[in-house]
């Protein structure tokens, strides 16, 4: 069984409130954006670019957690 990690972020946050939210919160952000850059940079063939692609994935990400969490 696969699980996604922002369904993860949302068990956790029915879980836990607060500090411990929020740093599993920052954690499920950084685990997307990580994943999603090197499925782009797999397919894109963009060699030593990771983090240039990862930064608009972080945005994207942030913005799903943020409405997640309120």
């Amino acid at each position: 069984m696969q699980y996604y990690p922002l369904n993860v972020l949302i068990l956790c946050i029915l879980l836990y409130r607060g500090l411990i939210g929020v740093i599993l919160t920052s954690l499920t952000v950084l685990w997307c954006s990580i994943s999603a850059s090197k499925l782009f940079v797999s397919a894109l063939e963009m060699n030593h670019q990771q983090l240039l692609v990862a930064y608009p994935c972080c945005l994207v990400y942030g913005v799903f957690a943020l409405l997640t969490v309120f």
